[in-house]
């Protein structure tokens, strides 16, 4: 080998500009640099070399000698022992003239000794070998087998490739000597492909970044792809609206690193079978009639980032991106062998029953009668597995005299319009069918289960105790364990409006035992939500989590990011992780997802997605987004005509307020809400009563508050103890305790602190951290007295009784005003904290209110502000 050839193989490429340091990546180097092997292994695009480079440096940065080494095709076994032997030799800083004579004598002899060498050194010793894939079998089987085999303690092998490599490495893995990273490890999670967003194109919501990284689905090189194509653009959100592989950079990368790599005849497959999503073999085969149609599809799973694992392993689909750009080239094929493709698919889901995907290709192909038939078999399947916007768009395509001849048809359309706009419709048709003395047992278990979900969906709960009643055996409706499981998870709602969390977990647990699979599924994820709910609901964050979390991984694996189960069920993490404090993985759940959840989503989790939303954007210090988002639930409480969620609404606004000391805004918000007291009296609405109740006096003590009402204050918390305790609501009774506490506090009452001291305690024991941030700024104010450090040789003052509004206007409290005053006299946060014995992050806490109540955006904007509006001189 040539001196020319080997510095070319042996520099490491320049690190991208817009590299991403990846903390997951980065801890997994941690935890595995030490072994003797280790294997990046991922299709193009996924970030293998630029891991690679950033691992060298922190080799480096251990004092590692580290070598590079690019491989390609022309490295036979002598050729890669030469390269090895000189680019080891040269990371330890020694000569290496003559090594090629010496090496192409005797390839493994040269290893030996330079193995030797590495071992006598004793240094931290590695060697990066990248584009492995690109190495002949044999130098794999041979020298690079030699190295792993014989490798010393102090040396370390690390592989970047494509594919799997032909290695016999399980000996080494069994004594945790091996590790491995996969695509799925390397592809971006949303939460990075947000930070990374952030940083690239600012000026997108958190809303749009999300819909980036699902377009993308974490391929690094196709979200640096997409930015490319709009970051430039007049009109970044326009442009993220019209991104297309159609044009521009991105067909431009698939044109020249895609088809430019393949033969004509792949080409040609590829376009064949971009109709298809998801897919398998047998289904590409009758598609296409290619036979070795499952060795293609292996072959581009191992070297291209194209095809993805689908719902099952034997099922795959196209990336996004690449599916876009190769229907455009289906779509030049001939009209008449487009309608042929789609006619053999169509025949192929209808044999294998998918009678929706056989539906939609009998219409593309133009058999409109055909397609119709195909649908009405479909809707029973996609109501139960809850692709209920699939099946909407079908119940068009079906002649109202074919619903009305067929009552399990009609009861399956019922159960698809149960969760959306005509969800009075689909009740009606239930209840028609309930009423019938003629339904038979089956039937009736079917429209029962139709009528449940239809005033879940409505928040017509009071309807619910009846339909649990009709519930026939299972023995009467033919055994189907889906009317079983059905029963118990409506009984399992009730019992959660109710406040028997322990109920609700008990009904679970027994429709657990029917199992999770086929026609059980949604139900079953539902039943897993409400598990989830009844520990939000006793106020038990670490419980909800973990709940959660395995639910929603399970329901993003059998489905889509934004179908409805994966997005109901973000809706409960989020406030549970929200509830950890853990704002941001919060925000990264309910992005791109709230259309969603208000379309499809029971009023439950409507109420908790747009709750966390507020909370949130009060802890950006954005007061006005929290009431825009407030004003959205309201309006879609109104849409939907659901009285519980516009209490919701109008009591949080008035927290708001009432914190801010809006007297008149307050009463304006007060009086609404007392006008839907008498919506709680109606039948379908009365269980519902005791919460509007709760949350009115929960209200109504926060306006107590901010007019210094505390004997009305008082009053107003008493009532919502008792009716949160009535309730089981545990993170509404922590609320009502630090409420008193406040109170006690204002009062001068000895028990504030410990009021305060035993919610923390609870608080902490359910994973509720953000129980004073949440409720009110003066709890936080006295945290930081519990935490004060005592001082054992002189007594501790009384706490200096502190007022809510001191100032003019009632606008700040005394704290604020007092931190306002230390600001306009330049000091620092550090030194502010110094003069009124506080902690720097209660500093920060007032700080951020400050900026809040007073609109501004900085330290001097504050002080400016509070001279325009009269509260400092």
């Amino acid at each position: 080998m040539s001196e020319s050839e080997f510095a070319l193989k042996a520099t490491p490429p320049r690190m991208p500009r817009t590299a991403l340091e990846r903390e997951r990546l980065q801890r997994f180097w941690d935890d595995v640099h030490d072994r003797t092997a280790i294997a990046v292994v991922a299709p193009a695009g996924f970030g293998k070399t630029t891991l690679l480079l950033q691992w060298r440096r922190r080799w480096l940065a251990q004092g590692a000698r580290v070598a590079w080494l690019t491989a390609d095709t022309q490295d036979d076994p002598v050729r890669f022992a030469e390269a090895v032997f000189q680019s080891i030799r040269e990371a330890s800083g020694r000569p290496t003239p003559g090594v090629a004579q010496q090496a192409v004598k005797g390839g493994m002899e040269a290893l030996t000794t330079l193995l030797s060498e590495v071992a006598q050194q004793g240094v931290e010793t590695v060697l990066i070998l990248d584009d492995a894939e690109r190495l002949p079998k044999a130098t794999l089987r041979s020298t690079v087998q030699y190295l792993l085999l014989n490798a010393p303690a102090n040396l370390h092998v690390v592989f970047g490739s494509r594919i799997q490599l032909p290695l016999q490495v399980a000996e080494l893995a069994a004594k945790g000597h091996f590790a491995a990273l996969a695509t799925d490890a390397l592809r971006l999670r949303l939460e990075e492909s947000i930070d990374l967003l952030e940083k690239r194109l600012p000026q997108l919501s958190v809303d749009a970044r999300a819909h980036l990284h699902e377009t993308t689905e974490g391929w690094p090189l196709g979200l640096q792809l997409a930015i490319a194509a709009i970051e430039h653009a007049p009109d970044p959100v326009t442009a993220l609206e019209s991104l297309s592989a159609r044009h521009g950079t991105i067909q431009d990368y698939f044109v020249e690193s895609l088809l430019a790599r393949l033969s004509p005849a792949m080409a040609g497959f590829l376009a064949r079978i971009a109709i298809l999503d998801p897919m398998n073999a047998e289904l590409c085969v009758a598609v296409t009639g290619v036979e070795d149609a499952a060795e293609v599809l292996d072959q581009l799973a191992a070297e291209t980032p194209i095809v993805m694992l689908g719902e099952r392993t034997d099922w795959i689909r196209l990336h996004p991106l690449a599916r876009d750009f190769l229907l455009a080239r289906f779509e030049r094929l001939p009209r008449a062998e487009q309608a042929t493709l789609h006619a053999r698919a169509a025949q192929w889901f209808a044999g294998q029953e998918r009678f929706h995907e056989a539906a939609g290709h009998a219409l593309a192909a133009g058999d409109h009668a055909l397609a119709q038939a195909h649908a009405t078999r479909s809707l029973w399947t996609l109501a139960i597995s809850g692709k209920y916007a699939e099946a909407r768009e079908w119940l068009d395509h079906i002649p109202p005299k074919m619903l009305a001849g067929d009552l399990d048809l009609r009861l399956a359309a019922a159960s698809i319009l149960a969760l959306g706009d005509r969800n009075a419709a689909a009740l009606d048709m239930a209840r028609k069918a309930i009423d019938d003395p003629s339904t038979p047992p089956q039937s009736l278990a079917f429209a029962l289960r139709v009528a449940a979900g239809a005033a879940a969906y409505a928040d017509r709960m009071g309807l619910m105790p009846a339909f649990v009643a009709r519930w026939p055996r299972q023995e009467d409706c033919g055994g189907e364990p889906l009317h079983v499981v059905s029963h118990l998870n409506s009984s399992a709602l009730v019992a959660l409006h109710e406040g028997a969390t322990g109920d609700v977990r008990e009904w679970i647990a027994r429709a657990s035992r029917y199992g999770s699979g086929g026609s059980l599924r949604l139900a079953t994820h539902f039943g897993r939500m409400l598990v989830g709910m009844s520990h939000l609901w006793d106020g038990d964050a670490f419980q909800a989590e973990a709940a959660m979390r395995p639910a929603l991984a399970q329901a993003e694996r059998e489905g889509r990011r934004r179908g409805m189960v994966a997005s109901l069920q973000a809706s409960v993490l989020a406030a549970a992780l929200f509830e950890r404090d853990q704002p941001a993985a919060a925000e990264a759940l309910l992005a791109n997802r709230l259309d969603v959840i208000e379309r499809s989503g029971f009023p439950d989790n409507v109420l908790l997605a747009y709750r966390t939303l507020t909370y949130l954007a009060l802890n950006q210090n954005d007061e006005r987004r929290a009431l825009n988002v407030l004003g959205n639930l309201d309006a879609v409480a109104e849409r939907r005509q659901l009285p519980r969620l516009r209490a919701h609404a109008l009591a949080e606004q008035i927290r708001i307020h009432a914190l801010r000391g809006r007297g008149e805004t307050v009463a304006r918000l007060l009086a609404m809400q007392e006008g839907l007291a008498e919506a709680f009296e109606q039948d379908d609405l009365r269980l519902f009563a005791p919460h509007y109740q709760l949350i009115a006096a929960i209200a109504r003590a926060y306006a107590a508050l901010a007019a210094h009402q505390l004997d009305e204050a008082d009053r107003q918390i008493a009532t919502a103890d008792t009716l949160a305790a009535r309730l089981h609501l545990g993170r509404n009774a922590l609320t009502v305790k630090v409420l008193r506490a406040v109170v006690a506090r204002q009062r001068d009452d000895a028990q504030a602190l410990p009021l305060l001291r035993e919610a923390l305690g609870l608080a902490d024991i359910l994973g509720c951290a953000r129980l004073l941030a949440d409720t009110h700024p003066l709890a936080v104010e006295m945290a930081s007295e519990l935490h004060a450090p005592s001082n054992s040789q002189a007594p501790t003052p009384a706490p200096t009784p502190i007022r809510s509004a001191p100032t003019r206007y009632g606008l700040l409290t005394s704290k604020e005003a007092e931190i306002l005053s230390l600001i306009d006299k330049g000091m620092s946060n550090k030194e502010i904290g110094r003069t009124l014995d506080i902690s720097g992050e209660t500093v920060k806490w007032h700080l951020k209110n400050l900026f809040l109540k007073l609109s501004a955006g900085n330290r001097k904007h504050a002080v400016d502000r509070a001279r325009l509006l009269g509260l400092t001189h």
